[in-house]
């Protein structure tokens, strides 16, 4: 029997179609060149030629790309800059270009977060407003109120701005994942950049474009979190290979930068992985891995040397001197707080105490800091929930055993990659039926029994039927 062919009539092409205002948008940044292109041919100051330029540039590019891809692009200029953001701000700066690009970057996105519905877990509302009031208490009765009041101010936008923002805008999953990737990419540059600048200690241990190893081994312990939330969502071998050799990478910079502390933080999540997954493949898997490190053990030590962080738990180098500071800092921290355990004398003078628990009990008191363990609470349960995302609390695990090593309160290298866990409130609560992942979280097995909460691995992200853009929700 022949077989027929319908001959369909061909679509005209759909023309560009420019997003409303932008001739106006073109107009302004092309005399923001010229103006810059000018300033720079007539003058030496080359530092205002070039951010004219690059306001510019950057003007035109809202033109060319829209509100909602512009944001998620600077956002991931945040989150590339976020591992090293300390070494990259000015000498003394309080104020960062992360930071910057953070504000910009929400501020684009303004029109899709405003469309998001607020809901937020009760024991994260209880914990922020304890603290909101505790801090200020503490503030008005210190000595030094205003120092105490800036502090007080950047600590709680660090903790309820950048989870709400994010809680708001709701990202779709590539753009999880494509902030995840910039973030780890972020610390590489960083360690590659450190040894071509000369960021190694005369003790030998690497610090990137930081300016300290621990600052540099904090970043590693966050992109390491990161890659075991994306090993979990990827279901191909290749990616799942690609995130191990990139967790690898970041293992190695943490022997190098000589941070005991990271080195045990990293093995507890990593033995957290088979609890959290419930899976005994799984723990087979990494009780193999950790038996091949141990034996490994004296040919990394040869290797990295007595500053790496494997000498430094063995006692060597530095470590004794660390040791020492801590102790004073702890020693004199809780000389303070029983000066007044109830209310705090505000937040100022902390940095010495290697102990968040201790510097929100000294800072805002007893009460303040159930608030604070409130606030941690909230971020780090969806880990054992059966929730979507809920991999990206592994973020926060990390941050909750830094936290008890080094000071780092409203540290932008930590809060920022930890930002991404708010999603996990919206996939606990209520998925609206605008998120392009609804259908997603609700459909819990996939064709190898992946599934994107579960407890053996996540939907492909590949998947034909998403359509979405890669960049934005619209």
């Amino acid at each position: 029997m022949p077989t027929e062919t319908t001959v369909r009539p061909q679509q005209a092409a759909r023309p560009f179609v420019a997003p409303a205002g932008s001739n106006a948008v073109v107009t302004l940044a092309a005399i923001g060149l010229v103006v810059g292109l000018v300033y720079l041919g007539t003058t030496n100051d080359l530092v205002v030629g070039l951010v004219t330029v690059g306001a510019a540039l950057y003007i035109a590019l809202l033109a060319v790309l829209g509100s909602t891809r512009l944001g998620i692009l600077t956002l991931a200029g945040a989150f590339a800059t976020a591992p090293a953001y300390k070494g990259l701000a000015p000498e003394g700066a309080t104020v960062t270009p992360t930071d910057a690009l953070l504000v910009v970057g929400f501020a684009l996105l303004l029109p899709e977060i405003l469309r998001g519905k607020l809901k937020l877990p009760l024991p994260y509302i209880v914990g922020i407003t304890v603290v909101f009031t505790f801090g200020w208490i503490a503030t008005i009765r210190s000595e030094r109120s205003l120092e105490s009041a800036f502090a007080l101010i950047f600590w709680l936008i660090v903790m309820t701005a950048f989870p709400v923002g994010i809680l708001l805008w709701r990202p779709a999953r590539r753009v999880i994942h494509f902030l995840a990737w910039t973030y780890v990419a972020g610390h590489v540059a960083s360690w590659a950049g450190g040894i071509v600048t000369g960021g190694i200690t005369p003790q030998g241990r690497h610090f990137g474009m930081t300016n300290h190893p621990n600052y540099f081994a904090e970043a590693a312990i966050m992109a390491i979190a990161l890659l075991i939330f994306l090993f979990f969502e990827y279901k191909h071998w290749v990616l799942k290979t690609a995130t191990m050799g990139a967790a690898a990478v970041c293992g190695i910079s943490i022997l190098f930068s000589g941070s005991r502390g990271a080195t045990i933080i990293v093995a507890v999540l990593v033995l957290m992985i088979p609890i959290v997954e419930r899976s005994a493949i799984t723990g087979f898997f990494y009780a193999l891995v950790g038996a091949t490190v141990v034996a490994a053990a004296p040919y990394l030590l040869e290797i990295t040397g007595n500053a790496s962080a494997i000498d430094r738990l063995l006692g060597g180098g530095s470590a004794s001197g660390s040791d020492i500071a801590r102790s004073e800092g702890l020693r004199d921290g809780l000389s303070r707080f029983w000066e007044s355990p109830f209310f705090g004398d505000g937040l100022i003078d902390l940095f010495e105490i290697h102990n968040n628990v201790l510097q929100v009990a000294v800072g805002i008191g007893i009460f303040g800091l159930v608030g604070f363990l409130l606030v941690m609470f909230s971020l780090a349960r969806p880990l054992f929930e059966d929730v979507p995302y809920r991999r990206l609390c592994y973020t926060v695990w990390g941050y909750l055993g830094w936290g008890l090593l080094i000071p780092s309160l409203y540290d932008r290298t930590l809060w920022i990659p930890m930002c991404l866990a708010a999603v996990c409130w919206v996939a606990s609560a209520d998925w609206g039926d605008d998120h392009p992942d609804k259908a997603r979280s609700t459909a819990l097995a996939g064709p190898d029994g992946s599934d994107a909460a579960g407890t053996t691995g996540t939907t492909d992200t590949t998947d034909t039927t998403e359509t979405t853009d890669t960049m934005a929700r619209n």
